[in-house]
């Protein structure tokens, strides 16, 4: 069973996240380079378990995209491919947190894979 995040892309990272705040209660917390970490909840945000993130608008992520944490990203990469998917970026080290990488379902849809680092 996998788990699904959501990820918002912005122009500007601050806006964004004084916009999500203020029209609807979200928290929020910066990570340690251009991603902020969100609770749909307003509680204090829990970086192991936060409901999604905001991040710079990339030649991926133009619009919403789900994000889909997974056991092994490598795995489900393959899986995408033999699927009809296609992988938009190699697998990328996401500081402390884990791995993520880009692809697109069968119609076009871009996903985020995430696989955590346990700890």
């Amino acid at each position: 069973m996998s788990r699904v995040k959501f990820e918002l892309p912005a122009d500007d990272l601050g806006r964004a996240t004084a916009f999500y705040r203020d029209v609807f209660g979200w928290s929020a917390q910066q990570l340690p380079f251009d991603y902020v970490l969100v609770d749909t909840d307003g509680e204090p945000v829990d970086v192991a378990d936060a409901d999604g993130g905001i991040s710079p608008r990339t030649e991926f992520v133009q619009g919403p995209v789900l994000i889909i944490e997974v056991p092994a990203i490598d795995a489900v990469a393959s899986k995408v491919v033999e699927a009809g998917g296609t992988v938009l970026n190699a697998k990328e080290r996401v500081g402390d947190y884990g791995f993520s990488q880009y692809v697109k379902d069968s119609e076009g849809t871009v996903l985020c894979l995430w696989e955590s680092v346990q700890g």
